[in-house]
């Protein structure tokens, strides 16, 4: 009903419009199909028209609107700067009907959650002091799940057979000779201004006495400040293994530490020496 009230009322009545917005997996593309899911890290691409617009001057009639896209999460924090620009230009006789088209694009942060987004395009007249917005809904596929944690902890630690392994080693049994990797996300820790974060692992490998085979206090670390609040940290660890390490039952002991929010966290994990 809107938007037939636009098209009954005069030109100098009739409100901003946003037509034609629709989300791209590249430039000037297709809208992707409903079922769709965009991944953590991928460009979108945002387009509309606006339409609707007061003009002011007969000989030369001149318009004046912003608009704006922002992207959220479905918590509603923002995902990316939002992008903002204005249009103020006079208009030729043969542009009466204009209604510019307005692209725009950002980048995924590369650790998100699934979950529905929403990217908003809201504009406004400013000559007639009327405004518009559109929601545009789309989804993100995330393939790790890392559990929020209200204290730091190391989530999802897996044994791999090799760097590139996807799938978790299980048992985590390795020969001797071979090379150990695993892999883990850090969450729970405290953000300071603008996200900041500093968290640092080190990690200790124990014989099954309890003896220590191997330490190394300061293994990795990631000192950060990202636009969107990075949830988690990836970690890694790798050992070569020696041909005459002796067979049998070993634990890597993973030492955490959060340096902003004063909090250290300790796991054990154990694998086996064939």
């Amino acid at each position: 009903m809107k938007n037939v009230l636009a098209l009954l009322l005069p030109a100098s009545l009739a409100a901003i419009t946003i037509g034609e917005a629709s989300l791209h997996q590249y430039d000037d593309g297709p809208a992707p199909a409903p079922s769709f899911q965009f991944g953590p890290g991928d460009p979108v691409w945002v387009s509309f028209r606006l339409g609707g617009y007061k003009k002011t001057g007969d000989e030369v009639p001149r318009v004046h609107m912003t608009w704006r896209v922002e992207v959220k999460d479905s918590a509603g924090v923002p995902v990316v700067e939002s992008k903002a620009d204005d249009i103020n230009v006079t208009l030729a006789g043969e542009d009466k009907n204009w209604q510019p088209k307005k692209r725009h694009d950002f980048q995924l942060p590369p650790m998100l959650d699934s979950g529905e987004y929403t990217v908003t395009v809201s504009a406004k007249d400013e000559l007639a002091n009327q405004a518009a917005r559109q929601d545009l809904k789309f989804n993100v596929r995330s393939s790790l799940r890392v559990e929020a944690s209200p204290a730091l902890v190391a989530r999802n630690f897996r044994f791999l057979r090799g760097e590139e392994d996807a799938v978790p080693l299980q048992p985590a049994s390795y020969k001797q000779g071979s090379a150990l990797w695993a892999r883990f996300e850090i969450t729970g820790y405290k953000f300071g201004p603008r996200n900041a974060l500093d968290v640092a692992y080190g990690l200790e490998v124990l014989r099954a006495d309890g003896s220590r085979l191997y330490a190394e206090p300061n293994a990795a670390g990631d000192k950060d400040s990202t636009f969107y609040p990075k949830r988690y940290v990836p970690g890694s660890l790798s050992l070569n293994l020696q041909n005459d390490i002796p067979k049998g039952n070993y634990t890597i002991v993973l030492r955490l530490a959060d340096k902003l929010g004063k909090q250290t966290a300790e796991s054990r994990h154990e694998f086996t020496v064939e």
